[in-house]
This record gives structure tokens, C-alpha cells and sequence, in this order.
């Protein structure tokens, strides 16, 4: 990646871009394994380039600003040295489509997922503001991507600047050593968005304090469930915002009910979550067999997708996703079923359980399943994509063709057959 630098005070990023893995990034690296081996050099991955507007001020004072029409406080960046900089930027290796980003408080919040976005790009021209900000006029002729690093306001955007360069950088392939890790940071797909967990090393015992003892026992599945425990309690407390994927509160058509002025969380269940799943089944249905059912499918190991909803802490809505196969002789069919799904009666007709069914078909599609199967009432299922399974061809072992949907997440041809659900299901 090139990153173009537009700044009046360029002297300001030497020491950033000069230290740790930002300069780095920008060196061939050799392998650690093979020093001497000129074959295994990384070569560097992004390079830096800085440009200062006032060396195309067209005044012998090399004046770039001027006070603001109408009257005002500050001085206002002028249009023509600005674009005269960016235009002289993009002129050197002009085949490398550039991205053109304006630091400026009135910007797009800077995310990890815009970072990610920006790290995709083959160049960058990022244009750092000063005084007031920028005629209004060479915004809207260069058109760039407006980034604020949040409610607050600086001297300068030299430093958002620095800090976008070191958000993005490291997200290039090969610039950190481990690239594992910037995946699972917090904020990072790898984390599912959420805050990290705690994170320990040696020694075992440090002023009274132990490690935990499931990080030393060498069970690394009892230690990845820890740690997402531990990362969905730490973004419960700190910022229970990133957990909330919608609010569907409000009532719907019809319905006098007032909308609760609190958050639906929609998130994965765990273990320490069983509990309350299966007291909301319990008071969802009119008898135990949901109950019993999703017991069944988690002690045969045919639960591997449980959504739960809550509200101010209470489980009010859950739903399970189960394997499914599908006799059509070649086994290239990956599927789940969707049953049971319930939602607390006082919290019914709120849009809950669609949420609901909308996030785990999320996770099923983001898991390149080809599709999900469900025995329910169309009216309700249709809106939410489900299309008449028999449609497709597909029967199944309850003879309930009219209540059959499936929600395919490809195109799929000439796939027929019976879609058995799993054992649990049988006798129900």
C-alpha cells in the first residue's frame, strides 16, 4: 500500500512512522528462520510519503489560509493549494488508484471496520486539516472519505492522522508477525466484535494474584470457552452497545403495547446461559417437550448454534439451530434446522423472535452453510425468506410438506431428496 500524506506540518509524523511496526511495515524483513537467505525477505508492505500544501501556495509568503466569509473566529484552509497538493500526490505513480481521506471531526466515527475497509485499498492519500478546517468548496471537488476519530476536537489532524496510519497499517497482510492476532483483537471479526479477553503470562503468581486455573490446564477447549465467557461479560459491563445487533422492541402493527425504552441484546448463548434458555422454554410452551428437546440436542452434541435475546440482563427469547441431512447421494448439502424458538409472552409481538431468526440466519450464512431448513407457519417464515421447501424438491420425515420452508444462501441444482432432522427430533 502507498500512503500520501498531505499535512502542513510534515515534521510532526518522522518519530511515528519512523518507530515500531509502522517502520517496520515499510522495510524488508528477513525470515527470522533463514536471516542470510535473500529469497525469504519480506519486502516492505506499504511505503509513506508526505506533502506539504504550502509548497504549492501560489503567494511568496507560501500563505495557505484565509478568515472565513461572513466573519468568525479562526482562519479557513484555502481551496487552491490544497488541491494543487493532492493533485501533485496522485500525479506520482498515477496507476495506483487512490483513496482520498480528510480527517475532520465531521467525519464517519473511525471504526475497526472501517479500518479494515481502508486497509484494502492500494493507496491512500490522507489529508490532515488545521485552523478552522477546509473551504467547503475542495471537499466537495475531491470527494473524499471524511473520518473522525470522535466527539472532540484537536489543534490539527496530524495526529488522527497517525492514528489512522497505525490502525490500518497493521491490518496489511505480513506488516505485524503474527496476523492471527490483529484478527481476534478487540473490535476485529475474530472476536465477534466484542471486547478481548483478559489476557495472562507467567508468573503463575504475581503479589497474590493467580492465574486462572483453566489457562494452565491444557484443555484448549475448556480455555477458548473461557475466554469467550470472559469476553461477553467484559462487553456486557464496558459497552454493552456492541452487543446490541438490533432493537426490535418497538410494537408492531396494531398492537397497543408501549415500546420499552431498553436495549434487546441479540448474542450467542453459552454454557452458563442453559439454565435460563430452558426456564424460558419452559414458560414460553404449554408443555416440557421443548424443554426436553433442546436438553437432548445439546447432550448429542446437535446444538451448534443458540441465539439468545436479552433485556436488561433477563433471557426473554432463544433459538436453536440443528444439524439436518439430507439423502441426495453426494453429501454436498450442508444444512441446519431451525427449532425450537421462543419468546417470553409479555415480550411477544415486539419483533423479538424475527430478530432473532434474522441473526442466527446471519451466522448460518457467515458459516458457508448452503442453507436452513424449518417446519413452521409460512406466513411467519416466508417474510423472513424461507421459500416452500417442496418447491426445491425436498420432502421430509414428518409429512408436513405445507408447514416445510428452507432458506437457500446459494443456488443450488438438482439437489433433491428427504431432509432428516436430528434424532432428537424423532418420537416428538
Amino acid at each position: 500500500m502507498r500512503i500520501d500524506l498531505v499535512s502542513l506540518f510534515p515534521e510532526m509524523f518522522a518519530s511515528v512512522l519512523g518507530s515500531s511496526i509502522l517502520k517496520r511495515a515499510a522495510e524488508p524483513v528477513a525470515d527470522p528462520a533463514a536471516p542470510d537467505d535473500p529469497s525469504r525477505i519480506r519486502p516492505p508492505v506499504c511505503s509513506y510519503h508526505l506533502h506539504n500544501p504550502r509548497d504549492y501556495a501560489d503567494n511568496k509568503h507560501a500563505k495557505v489560509d484565509q478568515s472565513p466569509y461572513g466573519g468568525g473566529a479562526g482562519m479557513v484552509l484555502q481551496c487552491q493549494p490544497i488541491y494543487d497538493c493532492v493533485a501533485a500526490a496522485e500525479a506520482v505513480e498515477p496507476q495506483i488508484q487512490a483513496t482520498r481521506v480528510v480527517m475532520t471531526p465531521k467525519g464517519r466515527p473511525l471504526t475497526q471496520k472501517l479500518a479494515e475497509e481502508l486497509a484494502g485499498k492500494p493507496r491512500l492519500i490522507i489529508i490532515a486539516g488545521h485552523y478552522e478546517g477546509f473551504d467547503q468548496r475542495v471537499i466537495d471537488e475531491l470527494g473524499p472519505v471524511e473520518v473522525s476519530l470522535g466527539d472532540y476536537v484537536l489543534t490539527g489532524g496530524e495526529l488522527p492522522a497517525m492514528v489512522l496510519v497505525d490502525a490500518i497499517v497493521r491490518l496489511i497482510p505480513n506488516a505485524i508477525g503474527k496476523s492471527d492476532s490483529a484478527h481476534h483483537d478487540s473490535f476485529s471479526p475474530g472476536s465477534d466484535r466484542l471486547l478481548d479477553h483478559p489476557h495472562y503470562t507467567r508468573p503463575p503468581q504475581w503479589r497474590g494474584r493467580a492465574v486462572p486455573d483453566v489457562l494452565i490446564s491444557g484443555d484448549h477447549k475448556k480455555i477458548e470457552a473461557w475466554r469467550r465467557e470472559q469476553s461477553l461479560a467484559m462487553t456486557r459491563e464496558r459497552r454493552p452497545d456492541l452487543l446490541v445487533k438490533q432493537n426490535p422492541l418497538a410494537p408492531s402493527h396494531g398492537d397497543a403495547r408501549t415500546p420499552l425504552a431498553v436495549p434487546v441484546i441479540l448474542r450467542e448463548a453459552l454454557p452458563v446461559d442453559h439454565d435460563a434458555i430452558d426456564a424460558l422454554l419452559k414458560a414460553t410452551f404449554e408443555t416440557p417437550a421443548e424443554a426436553a428437546l433442546v436438553q437432548r440436542l445439546r447432550e448429542q452434541g446437535d446444538a451448534p448454534i443458540e441465539i439468545l435475546a436479552e433485556v436488561d440482563g433477563q433471557v426473554v427469547g432463544g433459538i436453536v439451530f440443528s444439524p439436518v441431512t439430507l439423502d441426495d447421494g453426494d453429501g454436498r448439502f450442508r444444512a441446519l434446522g431451525l427449532a425450537p424458538i421462543a419468546v417470553l409472552p409479555e415480550f411477544q409481538k415486539r419483533g423479538i423472535g424475527k430478530a432473532l431468526v434474522r441473526y442466527g440466519l446471519k451466522q448460518c450464512e457467515d458459516a458457508r452453510l448452503t442453507g436452513v431448513f424449518v417446519l413452521g407457519e409460512p406466513g411467519y417464515y416466508g417474510p423472513l425468506g424461507f421459500e416452500k421447501a417442496s418447491g426445491h424438491g425436498f420432502t421430509n420425515t414428518f409429512g408436513a410438506d405445507d408447514a416445510f420452508g428452507v432458506k437457500l444462501f446459494k443456488p443450488v441444482e438438482g439437489v433433491k431428496g428427504l431432509v432428516r432432522f436430528a434424532p432428537a427430533f424423532e418420537g416428538l
